[in-house]
C-alpha cells in the first residue's frame, strides 16, 4: 500500500481495550509501574508469542522461505501496562553471509498497535488494531556501507548491518480506526528497535516500541531478489 487513504482503511479497531479485571483484584501483588505502556522481546512458541500477559491479541507475518515474526499486544495487571511483544521463531533461514554490494529484499510486514492508553487506580485501558492485510516493502541492502533502508506510507526502516546481524530503527506512522464504522481516527508516529538477521536469501526482523500512551510491536520477513 503506497497511500495514506489505504492504509487507513486498512487499519480496524474492532473493539477497545477496555480492561475487565480491575487492577485492585490483584491485591498485594500489585506492583505498578511507572510507564503505562512497554514493549520487547519474547519467544516463539507454535508460532505465537510466548506470554504469560492478559488479554493477548497474536499476529505474524511469515515467509516459508526464510522464516515466521510474531507479535502481539496484552494487560500486564500486577504492572498496570499494556505491553507490546515481538519475537523471530526458531529456525530462520537468511543463508549466507554476504560481504558487499546491493541487495534488494522483497519483504512483507505486519504489527499491532496499542494507543491512547490510560489508567486508573482502577483500571487500564486503550484502543488496539492492526493492519488489516500485511504491508509490503522492498528493502534495500547497501553491505559495502552496512545499511538497510526502505520505507512505505506507514513503515520507515532505517537498520545497520553488521555482518548477519541487522539492528537500527522502524518507524511506524499509524492509522486506527476507532470504530468498525466511520471516519473517526486516531493516528501517530513511534520509532521502534529494529533487530533481526540478514544473508543472502533472505531478511527477518522484529521490531517494538512505545511512548507514553501508545505501544507498537510487528515484523518483517523478505526474500531476496
Amino acid at each position: 500500500m503506497t497511500h495514506l487513504k489505504s492504509i487507513k482503511s486498512a487499519l480496524v479497531v474492532p473493539a477497545s481495550l477496555a480492561m475487565a479485571l480491575a487492577l485492585s483484584a490483584c491485591g498485594s501483588n500489585l506492583n505498578l509501574a511507572d510507564n503505562i505502556t512497554a514493549s520487547g522481546t519474547a519467544t516463539v512458541s507454535s508460532g505465537a508469542i510466548d506470554t504469560s500477559l492478559d488479554n493477548v491479541s497474536n499476529g505474524s507475518v511469515t515467509s516459508s522461505e526464510v522464516g515466521l515474526v510474531a507479535y502481539a499486544t496484552g494487560t500486564n495487571p500486577r504492572r498496570g501496562q499494556i505491553v507490546a511483544l515481538a519475537g523471530i521463531e526458531d529456525g530462520a533461514a537468511v543463508g549466507e553471509p554476504v560481504t558487499g554490494g546491493t541487495v534488494t529484499y522483497d519483504t512483507r510486514y505486519n504489527y499491532q498497535v496499542a494507543a491512547e492508553v490510560e489508567r486508573s487506580s482502577l483500571f487500564i485501558n486503550g484502543l488496539r488494531g492492526s493492519r488489516a492485510s500485511e504491508g509490503r516493502a522492498t528493502l534495500t541492502a547497501d553491505f559495502d556501507n552496512g545499511t538497510l533502508t526502505g520505507n512505505t506510507s506507514d513503515l520507515d526502516v532505517d537498520g545497520q548491518i553488521n555482518g548477519q546481524a541487522v539492528t537500527g530503527t522502524a518507524t511506524v506512522d499509524y492509522s486506527l480506526r476507532r470504530t468498525v464504522f466511520g471516519n473517526n481516527t486516531v493516528s501517530g508516529t513511534v520509532q521502534t528497535s529494529l533487530d533481526g538477521q540478514i544473508g543472502s536469501e533472505g531478511v527477518i526482523a522484529t521490531f517494538h516500541g512505545r511512548d507514553s500512551t501508545t505501544t507498537v510491536a510487528g515484523g518483517l520477513v523478505g526474500v531476496a531478489n
